[in-house]
């Protein structure tokens, strides 16, 4: 299972509450980035700043005269980037699993996520790209993973049991095993390695332990057949029934 350590940013530009929205600009515009988490003097977590927040207070080009406006209208000027930064942010943890961290991204529609430990101190930063770079891994890598951590680690099956081969990320499962379940898992499994779009399996078995499939997509285990009932025994005159005692 890969991890958000694995691809996060470790050195983060920051910037403080009280720090002016004119220096969170800059800094944004020299490090090339698109966010930049807010910590406290402890170096905790409390917002997080966008290019968003600033073009939704009107921090333009020239901030001076956008809050003089915004001012004049009555509204915030938004001097600093406690008045302008988001409050609400998602973070995870460096040993989270990296699937989790693009699920939180894709359902809390965010670009970056902040990774924080005790007391949500800031410890890095990922990203959507950081997230995409992870993906984009060499077939070869991807077949290594699968043999070694999943055919010969979890499921300690024999080396030339399976034949795995990978092409653009797609996995091809070639081979037998002892146990449904085997092939079943073995599916499963080679389908969360991290840069895998698809895992074709033409791996079979010898017994079925699993089941058949329903037609809802789970598992239903059969039923043992009822056992056949003894024959009556058959009395004196020829006539079945059950023996009584006397």
């Amino acid at each position: 299972m890969h991890t958000v350590e694995e691809a996060m940013t470790s050195q983060v530009a920051t910037v403080s509450p009280e720090s002016p929205v004119t220096v969170a600009a800059r800094v944004m515009r020299d490090m090339g980035v698109s966010g930049l988490p807010v910590v406290d003097g402890d170096g905790c977590v409390v917002g997080i700043v966008t290019e968003a927040d600033l073009l939704h207070r009107a921090v333009l080009p020239d901030l001076a005269e956008a809050a003089d406006e915004r001012a004049w209208r009555g509204g915030v000027s938004g001097s600093t980037v406690g008045e302008v930064m988001s409050r609400e942010v998602v973070g995870v943890r460096r040993d989270d699993p990296l699937a989790k961290a693009a699920s939180l991204m894709e359902t809390a529609r965010v670009r970056r996520l902040v990774v924080v430990g005790e007391a949500f101190t800031l410890e890095g930063v990922i990203s959507r790209s950081d997230v995409v770079a992870a993906l984009a891994r060499p077939d070869r890598e991807i077949e290594d993973e699968i043999r070694t951590q999943v055919v010969n680690g979890l499921l300690e099956l024999e080396p030339q049991a399976v034949t795995v081969s990978v092409e653009n990320g797609i996995v091809t499962l070639v081979g037998s095993v002892a146990y449904r379940r085997e092939a079943v898992r073995l599916q499963r499994l080679a389908n969360r390695v991290l840069g895998v779009s698809r895992v074709d399996s033409s791996v079979t078995w010898n017994t079925d332990d699993v089941g058949r499939v329903s037609r809802f997509g789970f598992f239903v285990r059969q039923r043992e057949p009822p056992a056949a009932e003894e024959p009556e025994a058959e009395n004196a005159d020829g006539r079945g029934g059950k023996k009584g005692t006397n």
